[in-house]
């Protein structure tokens, strides 16, 4: 079954769009029954401006692949905001859409503050994403697919919001997102063999159920969070739900810091990247927030990035040594620019 993820800006903007195993491989599946479609982060149009234009403002260089939300082909399922920062929760490119739109928006909970604020959309399309927490099942939004056949059985999309601790920028996330798809009465062959997972923590190993559709997974985390806090979410929530190996990790490869008294780090990049891949054996590590943008303001003057791209990346995956975890599955690196498509089957 696959998933397919878009670049819409050629920076942190994606459409995510999960398909059953019946789906079509070689052309659109967003309108297949029991698929189901995530845009995250839109930011079409206009600048991102932080407190003023004296402070932080960010225009994108590339052009993103549509113009409105409008010109999407279908409205996503879910709309989703992970943070409240202007390049991400952007109000001039939300407000393309219509009040009473289809789509909900899920987001984290000063985001969806933040949103309500505008008074544009109807009140019940905004919600808040609960926070993780381990073995409260209520922080785990869960949403029903429902069966493809009358003799078919229901399918699952989760949502969890795991923010970093004691983060002064309220830049570290990471969003987890599971797709199970629903199952109609001819889907009798199972799933690829079964592997293991074993956590960094030397949790025991845990062998996936083989009697359902393996359970597709991403990790959103554009600024990066550290491995601790997606440990507990791994161990209990991705090795109940099938989910490992990761089938996607959307996170930045460029390292991006201020001095402390500016937020510190802005983006993780490849090192903490790095550990959240080999721990969760990811299959797709897809760059996010890396695109080159026109920045001014006092908060960029003293900005260090540090570049890095896919080739030496490999390089660091291959020598094996990074947070002391090896593991025998290939992840692919991949770089999209606005339009672009990256398939994981």
């Amino acid at each position: 079954m696959p998933l397919t993820v878009k670049s819409i800006n050629g920076d942190s903007s994606f459409l995510l769009t999960f398909s059953p195993p019946i789906a079509p491989f070689s052309s659109s599946t967003a309108s297949f029954p029991g698929s189901f479609t995530i845009l995250v982060d839109p930011w079409l149009v206009g600048p991102a401006t932080i407190l003023s234009s004296i402070f932080s403002i960010s225009e994108q260089t590339a052009k993103p692949c549509i113009s409105s939300l409008q010109d999407l082909d279908r409205e996503p399922d879910v709309i989703l905001i992970s943070q409240d920062k202007p390049d991400h929760c952007h109000e001039q490119t939300l407000r393309q859409l219509p009040r009473h739109c289809g789509s909900t928006i899920l987001a984290i909970p000063p985001a969806a503050r933040k949103i309500r604020s505008w008074k544009h959309f109807r009140p019940d399309l905004v919600q808040s994403l609960p926070k993780y927490v381990e073995g409260q099942s209520q922080s785990i939004l869960r949403l029903v697919l429902p069966p493809i056949s009358p003799k078919g059985s229901c399918g699952e999309v989760t949502l969890s919001w795991m923010p970093a601790r004691r983060d002064v920028s309220a830049l570290h996330h990471a969003i987890g997102i599971t797709y199970r798809p629903p199952c109609c009465e001819s889907l009798l062959s199972p799933p690829d063999s079964p592997i293991s997972f074993k956590t960094a923590s030397s949790s025991p190993g845990t062998l996936l159920d083989n009697s359902r559709e393996r359970t597709l997974s991403v990790i959103y985390s554009p600024h990066g969070v550290p491995y601790d806090i997606i440990q507990p979410y791994a161990a209990s929530h991705l090795v109940t739900e099938a989910a490992l190996p990761l089938t996607a990790l959307i996170h930045s490869f460029d390292r991006v810091e201020n001095p402390w008294y500016l937020g510190g780090n802005i983006s993780a990049g490849y090192p903490g990247g790095m550990v959240i891949a080999k721990n969760l054996y990811a299959r797709s590590w897809i760059s996010a927030h890396d695109a080159h943008k026109r920045t001014r303001g006092l908060s960029v003057k003293l900005t260090k990035i540090g570049k890095c791209d896919d080739d030496q990346i490999k390089t660091m995956f291959s020598r094996g040594d990074i947070a002391n975890v090896k593991t025998a599955v290939s992840t692919n690196l991949v770089a999209l620019d606005a339009g672009q498509e990256h398939r994981i089957r």
